[in-house]
């Protein structure tokens, strides 16, 4: 059979077929996500969500980069809501002034970003105020996930907590509260220092320090009928803990749930 003569440039020119599909048009790029994030009411925390330029606010230097207060604790772009009247200790209580503050913030995020987080452990607590519950997917702690850590394992549920009582108040309400064992901080080390409004501007810690409180906790869990050992799952309640996870790791092999992981598989 007699080949057709093929142009010089045929090789060049895409050729279309009814057998393939239409060449698809330029890629468009959604625009970035943004995170709306809960913070406690302390003297570094700053409400961005309404100033002119809201992804340009730098914190303070006393505020590291793994707090949840600060932007670059994200993957992606961050807004802030204060919950006026939650301070730590308040949070901890479920104090009713503190958690409608929760909610109020809460409020104010919905619809604007697209997803919220809580920047305490403790704002889980504040659930029962939210109600209609928001259109935005919210996340206000670590907490949240309790049933999902219990379901993937028999085992009991360790929750890291900034203290031994606080944890304990926030989970006692649950119904497989038995199957949950808290391992409090309780100021130990440099952990003393985050009772103080100003720890921020005044830091009185130091990441190495918090490090070393850190595993003298961990070093005692995860002794031989210690909390962590053959725990099913870690939940981290205090948001510091993130940004030491590496460090938790090598306490346990358990599965370990915190809001940072969660929004890096969400949203980055």
């Amino acid at each position: 059979m007699k080949r057709l003569p093929v142009s010089k440039n045929a090789a060049a020119r895409p050729r279309w077929s009814p057998l393939l599909p239409e060449p698809l048009a330029p890629r468009q790029l959604s625009p970035p996500k943004v995170l709306g994030v809960v913070l406690l009411e302390a003297d570094h925390s700053v409400e961005t969500l309404d100033i002119p330029e809201p992804f340009s606010w730098q914190p303070p230097e006393g505020l590291a980069p793994g707090f949840f207060g600060h932007p670059q604790a994200w993957p992606v772009p961050a807004v802030f809501a204060v919950a006026a009247g939650a301070t730590g200790r308040s949070s901890a209580d479920g104090a009713p002034q503190a958690m409608r503050g929760v909610a109020d913030a809460v409020r104010r995020l919905d619809g604007r970003c697209d997803m919220i987080v809580g920047g305490c452990g403790f704002f889980g607590l504040a659930w029962p105020l939210l109600d209609p519950r928001p259109r935005t997917p919210t996340m206000l702690s670590a907490l949240d996930f309790l049933d999902v850590a219990l379901a993937t394992s028999r085992s009991d549920v360790v929750v890291i907590s900034t203290s031994t009582a606080g944890g304990s108040h926030a989970t006692a309400g649950h119904p497989a509260a038995g199957r949950v064992r808290v391992v409090g901080l309780d100021g130990v080390g440099d952990w003393s220092a985050f009772a103080k409004a100003d720890w921020a501007y005044r830091p009185a810690w130091t990441m190495k320090g918090l490090e070393q409180g850190l595993r003298q906790i961990l070093g005692r869990a995860a002794q031989p009928r210690g909390p962590l050992d053959g725990a099913g799952a870690v939940l981290l309640e205090c948001t510091v803990l993130p940004q030491f996870r590496p460090v938790i790791r090598e306490y346990t092999s358990a599965p370990i749930y915190d809001l940072v992981s969660i929004v890096h598989a969400t949203l980055a």
